[in-house]
């Protein structure tokens, strides 16, 4: 090794030498006399801040990133809990105005006045016939209440229909609106005598054997005649609704609406002969 090469080695080596022993020197002064670099410590500081900021970006965009997520996740799960409470609330109001609704209809049921000849047994339904081709009713009244086939149902409008069978508990109501039933019946307005029919329909039925001569107008009301001992005489049945004539025969086409609830008839009237006080005893 030349003298040269020795010589460009140990400058970097002097230079290390002089800056630790200034360094030492400098710590050994600090700790005599801290105020002496008050004013650099404090420039230096200043001067390394944005680099201690920086270096804590990451940091910061990671508890961000993990706030924001949170705080989008505790959203979703209360927007979710107030949606429920919310269909729980209208699934409730719901409840209410059919019990409301249910409660008016009871009502008008009840006041319905009983004649001298019936008492008015109040029954529920329950259930309807397997076959949708046929208007029939299950009733929760049966023989042990004095149910028998034959009985008149009303509710508080008009006449639904008659009982055909009959079991210890339940028993089974066909509607006039059947395509097997008929009413006898006549116009309140007119006396004209006529036989109502169902179409199969809820609401629909059908006035026969009308001489197109016959004094019959839409609005007139039709109301049991008791003819055939059947069904009793003076209860409501319906309202003719439209009036027609055809070519093919000399009786008119009548339809008529019915005075009965035949959609929502929760709760119904069966007419019952009044007992005797014989039979009471």
């Amino acid at each position: 090794m030349t003298p040269s090469m020795f010589a460009r080695q140990s400058l970097p080596f002097r230079t290390t030498i002089i800056v630790l022993i200034m360094a030492v020197l400098l710590m050994w002064m600090d700790s005599k006399n801290p105020e002496w670099f008050n004013p650099i410590r404090t420039i230096s500081h200043a001067a390394t801040q944005p680099i201690y900021e920086l270096s804590l970006l990451p940091s910061y965009a990671e508890h961000w990133a993990s706030g924001s997520m949170q705080s989008k996740e505790a959203l979703r799960r209360e927007n979710v809990q107030l949606k429920s409470q919310l269909m729980h609330a209208q699934a409730s109001l719901q409840q209410q105005d059919y019990i409301l609704a249910q409660n008016v209809r009871l009502q008008g049921i009840l006041s319905t006045t009983t004649t001298e000849q019936f008492d008015l047994n109040l029954a529920q339904v329950i259930g309807t016939d397997a076959n949708p081709l046929k208007q029939i009713l299950v009733l929760n009244k049966g023989t042990k209440d004095g149910v028998q086939v034959g009985q008149t149902v009303i509710d508080e409008s008009g006449i639904l229909g008659q009982i055909i069978t009959v079991y210890p508990n339940t028993s089974r109501l066909m509607l006039i609106t059947d395509e097997q039933q008929s009413v006898a019946v006549i116009v309140k307005r007119t006396g004209q005598r006529g036989i109502v029919t169902g179409k199969g329909l809820p609401t629909a039925l059908r006035l026969n054997y009308v001489f197109k001569s016959s004094d019959v107008r839409v609005g007139d009301e039709l109301i049991s005649s008791g003819l055939g001992g059947r069904i009793p005489a003076g209860y409501r049945v319906g309202r003719i609704a439209r009036v027609k004539d055809t070519q093919a025969d000399n009786f008119r086409s009548i339809d008529v609406s019915p005075a009965a609830n035949f959609i929502d008839n929760a709760y119904v009237l069966i007419l019952q002969d009044k007992m005797t006080d014989a039979e009471h005893q």
